[in-house]
């Protein structure tokens, strides 16, 4: 089975790079968060490393070993600097390209609690360099490692606190403009974010002291309509793959072992873009196994959505004799489960 190629590695200092290259917020209440951040929080430090990869066409007999899954309801907890753990950003082809914007979909929260990926990007196209997920109808996964997680934010809480307001407070938000933040309740997730209450958003933001630190798999989510073809499944595949593989590969350069390495992902490419639960699970599972991976955190949001996970490890099961079979034979396997595409959730 192949191997993934490295395209490009940069290291930067955290330091220097969230300096010359700041982030540029283009929404008032991400520029609120980073402002508190700066005030509060402790001066990043250390040394990121970048990595771009690519695949050839997946071929030949399927390999794979043993992978702890675990599923966990809520979001990403991210786990104290552990050097094996990686998370998956749900990226758009363009690395971080909507991150300042008013959108707080999962890869740009993930992006505001690590703010140095916004200067990444920044960065990347002030030197010229490609900041791409995919090229040219190929995926390219970004690995990021030692990235400073500097808060931690809420989304999903739908409490006000506006009763707990002075009345100048109250006040003031009655002068704020639509679209500045006039929304008291419900969660902050996707498009609510933008419209939320400015004071509830800053009340829904931990500083973290220090910065823990965080390594990501940055992978563009796949879009599509209709019944999933076999040749989707297997670019879906293949972009987990390459991603997942990549991880491991840079673990082990840091001197661990692939049974040592942990991917944490969830519900990429299911909401905006209406993937399928249950296959993205299950190819996600998968492409775990296949990049020789120890374990997998996958994480469902609300409970109820865990059944659609253990549907797909249960098709996922009926694959145990794959091994040594063609990736092709499999793949068209899967295609003739009859997955189709959902809707868009609209965030």
């Amino acid at each position: 089975m192949n191997s993934p190629l490295i395209l490009q590695q940069l290291d930067f200092d955290a330091e220097h790079l969230i300096r010359v290259h700041p982030p540029v917020w283009k929404h008032p209440h991400k520029e609120a968060v980073y402002d508190r951040i700066s005030r509060e929080g402790s001066p990043v430090h250390g040394t990121l490393r970048y990595t771009r990869w690519m695949l050839s066409p997946l071929s030949g007999p399927l390999e794979s070993s043993a992978c702890n899954v675990r599923c966990r309801p809520g979001f990403y907890s991210y786990p104290q600097s552990d050097p094996g753990c990686w998370h998956v950003n749900f990226a758009d082809p363009r690395l971080f390209a909507a991150y300042g914007s008013a959108l707080m979909a999962q890869d740009e929260w993930q992006v505001l609690e690590h703010p140095v990926l916004g200067s990444l990007r920044e960065a990347l196209l002030h030197e010229g360099h490609p900041a791409l997920t995919r090229e040219n109808g190929a995926s390219t996964p970004v690995t990021i490692s030692n990235v400073p997680r500097v808060c931690a934010m809420d989304l999903t809480s739908t409490s006000s606190g506006a009763s707990k307001s002075p009345w100048w407070g109250r006040l003031f938000r009655l002068s704020e403009k639509p679209g500045e933040g006039a929304t008291n309740s419900g969660p902050l997730y996707g498009n609510a974010f933008g419209v939320a209450n400015r004071e509830r958003i800053l009340q829904a933001t931990t500083v973290l002291k220090p910065a823990s630190s965080s390594n990501i798999i940055a992978m563009a989510a796949p879009t599509g309509s209709g019944r999933y073809s076999s040749r989707q499944i297997l670019d879906i595949l293949q972009t987990a793959f390459t991603g997942f593989s990549a991880a491991v590969k840079e673990s082990e350069r840091a001197g661990l072992m692939p049974q040592e390495v942990e991917i944490h992902t969830g519900w990429w490419g299911c909401g905006a873009f209406g993937g399928n639960r249950v296959l993205m699970a299950m190819l996600q599972v998968l492409a775990a196994r296949m990049a020789q991976a120890g374990k997998v955190v996958f994480y469902v949001g609300e409970e109820r959505n865990r059944f659609d996970f253990e549907e797909g490890m249960a098709f996922l099961e009926g694959l145990n004799g794959g091994a040594g079979r063609e990736v092709s034979e499999i793949v068209r396997g899967i295609g003739g489960l009859g997955f189709s595409w959902g809707k868009s959730d609209g965030n």
